[in-house]
């Protein structure tokens, strides 16, 4: 979420994905942002490069809630505009216009409002089924039309006398009229219906529509028995096009269920459900049923030519592959599909160090330093971007466990200032806390001020890493190296370069010990402190030295 300068409501805003957005552009889409007590909040979009609105509340856990109910429409929205379209019976489309009757009933069921509103609102929809106006205003789910209804039907008379003095037949308004409620079942449900049926469709969304106006006009007017035209609609869950028997989604989140109590972290689950939503994307649909290995060996041709082998290996392969092994296992899939799949692993090819050198080092030193924070930027996103990659040039840390550092996570230990690198922050690989000694470089520069005048909790703000990340690139643009991992390949050059114990470097950086031998006994603060102080300290480049890819290919770190 983001805020409007002078403006303390948020605002939501979303790209829209680059291969979807001439389809969509000028579109518009009906979003329910309504939340079970709280009052109705129903947005009307139009769809440009972007799609951007008000949120219209100062309450955060509200505006999350919309946020989150926004952005979930808006990506079914995107995923359905590559979607093949399907063909529907009349009995299937009945049973989707009850998603119509029971949204109008579900948002006002509480509190339907005035009588004369529904009356108004029923007007205008018997007289665009009827076909009796040109042009009636977008139906969107409040009852808020009086004053248009008056200047189409005049407020002289009777209203049911006033739409049926207006001749039948002469105009066809469904689209106009109904569309956007349409839209809003087909998304919501995950259907790209077929052209020839969407005008039948539209009517008999309208006519779910008429009935819910009936419905509520009697609920406003106390009346609130049960209405017998809410029997009439078949259950969604009798149309085979929205409902597979399992969902790969589904066996997504029932993996997980039993994985995160078995120690997998949160990072995982990430990862997984990028690769499963890949995988979604690229079949068109969410029925596990329906994959076939055939699927699979297509899903990795259509990979291969976006991504590198070790990219889909080690980046989507695994976590399709635990959840599809875990549906098998027990017993919601007779097969695992994606065993088809087999990649071969490339042949690396190396053509200079895996870490920085002294020279890219001592450049991304002077940024980190000289960095200040950018008009309208959030202080904790400068802190990071300043602090970050030297925490972890002198720790060998991840950039992600030094950006889910807290202030009580920079404290003393063995009479030594210590960073606690803790799972309760965040995700820690081994999944296991340690404790290593800050350098007394960084005291020099002001890491315990920082520290000291920051507010409690995290140090930086959630959600940096890309910044930082992008921050770093820039000073160094070989792409041979990572900016992510390069500090911590360069603290294991310069440690070996030294001499210094390798299972203490191990700890330092949180590598597993090799032997049982070496997992006997703790490394202690006081052995890391030994090495830490080793370490040498970065210089700052001239301001006239160079770094060229030269540099980059004939330098190694040196102690």
């Amino acid at each position: 979420m983001a805020k409007r300068a002078r403006s303390s409501v948020p605002q939501f805003r979303v790209r829209v994905p680059t291969k979807v957005v001439a389809r969509l552009r000028g579109k518009r889409v009906l979003l329910n942002l309504s939340n079970k007590n709280d009052r109705p909040c129903i947005k009307v979009a139009t769809i440009g490069a972007d799609v951007a609105f008000s949120l219209e509340t100062t309450d955060r856990v509200v505006a999350e809630s919309r946020q989150a109910n926004a952005l979930d429409h808006l990506k079914r929205l995107f995923e359905l505009t590559e979607a093949d379209p399907v063909r529907l019976s009349h009995k299937d489309l009945v049973a989707l216009s009850g998603e119509t009757y029971r949204l109008y009933n579900e948002i006002h069921g509480d509190n339907p409002g005035e009588p004369s509103a529904w009356a108004y609102h029923k007007a205008l929809h018997r007289a665009a089924l009827e076909g009796r106006v040109q042009n009636p205003p977008p139906a969107a789910l409040l009852a808020n039309e009086a004053d248009v209804a008056v200047q189409v039907f005049g407020n002289d008379r009777d209203l049911t006398e006033a739409v049926n003095a207006l001749p039948a037949g002469q105009h066809d308004a469904l689209e106009h009229r109904f569309g956007l409620l349409a839209d809003w079942v087909l998304i919501r449900l995950r259907i790209n219906l077929a052209g020839e049926d969407r005008p039948r469709f539209l009517r008999l969304v309208g006519t779910a529509a008429l009935d819910a106006g009936w419905n509520l006009r009697r609920n406003s007017e106390g009346d609130y028995s049960p209405d017998p035209k809410a029997r009439r609609f078949p259950t969604v869950e009798s149309v085979a096009a929205i409902k597979p028997k399992q969902t790969i989604t589904g066996l997504l989140e029932l993996w997980w269920t039993e994985a995160k109590k078995t120690g997998r972290s949160q990072q995982t689950y990430d990862t997984y459900k990028g690769a499963i939503d890949r995988l979604i994307k690229h079949l068109r649909h969410d029925n596990a049923g329906r994959v076939s290995e055939q699927d699979m060996l297509d899903f990795k041709d259509a990979r291969l030519k976006t991504v590198s082998a070790k990219t889909l290996k080690d980046g989507d392969l695994p976590g399709i592959n635990a959840v599809f092994n875990w549906a098998v296992d027990n017993r919601k899939l007779a097969k695992n599909p994606a065993n088809a799949i087999k990649v071969r692993s490339e042949k690396k090819t190396r053509t200079r160090p895996k870490g920085f050198t002294d020279d890219e080092a001592s450049a991304i030193f002077n940024a980190c330093l000289a960095y200040k924070q950018r008009p309208k930027e959030d202080a904790k996103t400068a802190a990071a971007k300043r602090w970050a990659p030297l925490i972890a040039a002198y720790t060998g840390c991840r950039i992600a466990e030094a950006l889910q550092l807290r202030k009580e996570d920079i404290r003393k230990d063995s009479k030594r200032h210590v960073f606690d690198l803790n799972p309760l922050a965040g995700s820690i690989k081994s999944g296991t806390y340690r404790l290593v000694p800050v350098h007394p470089h960084l005291i020099e520069l002001g890491l315990l001020e920082f520290v000291k005048e920051a507010d409690d909790g995290p140090l930086f703000a959630k959600g940096s890493y890309k910044r930082v990340v992008d921050f770093v690139r820039p000073i160094v643009s070989d792409e041979r190296v990572q900016p992510n991992h390069a500090l911590r390949h360069r603290l294991k050059t310069i440690s070996r370069n030294l001499g210094l114990d390798h299972r203490v470097v191990d700890a330092i950086q949180g590598h597993a010990p090799r032997t049982a031998g070496e997992d006997y006994g703790d490394v202690s603060v006081l052995a890391m402190s030994h090495v830490i102080d080793k370490l040498p300290r970065i210089e700052p480049r001239k301001p006239d030295q160079k770094l060229d890819q030269e540099t980059a290919d004939e330098a190694t770190p040196a102690a």
